[in-house]
């Protein structure tokens, strides 16, 4: 599956384009010179070509690079926009969906990291807020597996503080099969209940990463 960051040139497609390059750069940890490079090659030779003629696209700046870049998209950012409606229906509609894959992981991430992206430089929504909703809508069995192993991985981490997204993001791909399971051996009854108790149990007597589990 293609998931390259797409641009057609349209002032409608400018925002969606450069959130989705913002998605890869932050996973990938780049810095903001890479960060424009990225944009660069993702985007139709064109409008690449133009791109690079910016003052702005010799610095080390990616904030200053896109402010004149969608300077030459009037209306751009008129277009599109996301709500808190928008991200509470993304979380309403991840909670009820049990998590098989890390394919699926990335799609959610991919959908919940650009809306709340969004909300958080418009200042309507806190980064503690943030972190604090990408864990609590995982599916209950996925979420609970990922807070039992962070609370092992993490021993000197505050009940009271969330989890930083890219370390429930990490702890995810690590406990999460690359693939999907549906085509392997349905697990027993006993191996899908978490009951309490049962979750302790079971993850204390796991002798690797939880490969063979739907999350």
């Amino acid at each position: 599956m293609d998931i390259a960051p797409k641009f057609d040139s349209t002032p409608a497609c400018l925002i969606p384009f450069l959130e989705d390059v913002d998605a890869i750069a932050d996973h990938a940890l780049l810095t903001d010179e890479q960060w424009i490079k990225a944009a660069l090659r993702y985007a139709p030779i064109e409008e690449a070509e133009t791109w690079e003629m910016l003052n702005e696209a010799a610095l080390p700046n990616w904030k200053k690079f896109i402010a004149v870049v969608k300077l030459l998209y009037p209306g751009c950012e008129g277009n599109h926009h996301f709500t808190h409606t928008d991200l509470e229906n993304l979380c309403a509609e991840q909670v009820c969906m049990p998590m098989t894959s890390q394919e699926e992981l990335g799609q959610y991430y991919h959908k919940f990291f650009k809306i709340s992206r969004h909300l958080i430089v418009k200042k309507k929504l806190a980064d503690l807020e943030c972190d604090c909703l990408f864990l609590d809508r995982f599916h209950i069995t996925a979420k609970t597996a990922i807070m039992r192993w962070l609370e092992i991985k993490l021993t000197d981490h505050h009940l009271d503080d969330p989890y930083d997204i890219k370390e429930v993001y990490n702890t995810a791909v690590f406990l999460l099969p690359s693939t999907s399971l549906a085509s392997a051996p349905k697990p027993t009854q006993a191996s899908l209940s978490w009951g309490t108790g049962q979750c302790k149990d079971w993850m204390s007597s796991m002798p690797s990463p939880m490969l063979q589990i739907k999350l």
